[in-house]
């Protein structure tokens, strides 16, 4: 038995819809969409939005993670089997426990301003 496997296969057996003239091309919905995305940006970023401590914060957070990284270790975030509470680790690149992290070692102490007015 000889079968032509070549014909009728792929995109081009199925059916395809009309081209309709009221269709807009795929590229105004793209562009529509990237429009989208940078006004959110703006907004999240705008300057009356986010602190610049914040931004320092993350900066410095992301320092930080980046130096553990270079010795090879990270922090890992697991829940307390008995308590189901958030716990910290610092790990090695193997997963094996280096040392407990007190969660206010990586939140900070700082009181909430939020709370004290």
């Amino acid at each position: 038995m000889d079968i032509d496997a070549t014909k009728g296969a792929g995109s081009d057996a199925l059916p395809r819809p009309a081209q309709g003239a009221d269709q807009r091309p795929a590229t105004a919905d793209f562009a529509q969409v990237l429009d989208l995305s940078e006004a959110r940006r703006r907004r999240m970023t705008a300057t009356d939005r986010i602190p610049d401590e914040v931004w320092d914060d993350i900066t410095r957070a992301g320092q930080l993670a980046d130096d553990l990284w270079s010795r090879g270790q990270h922090v890992r975030f697991d829940t307390h089997r008995l308590t189901n509470r958030v716990v910290a680790s610092l790990v090695d690149d193997e997963g094996r426990l280096v040392r407990p992290v007190d969660l206010g070692e990586i939140v900070g102490t700082e009181p909430d301003p939020a709370s004290a007015a």
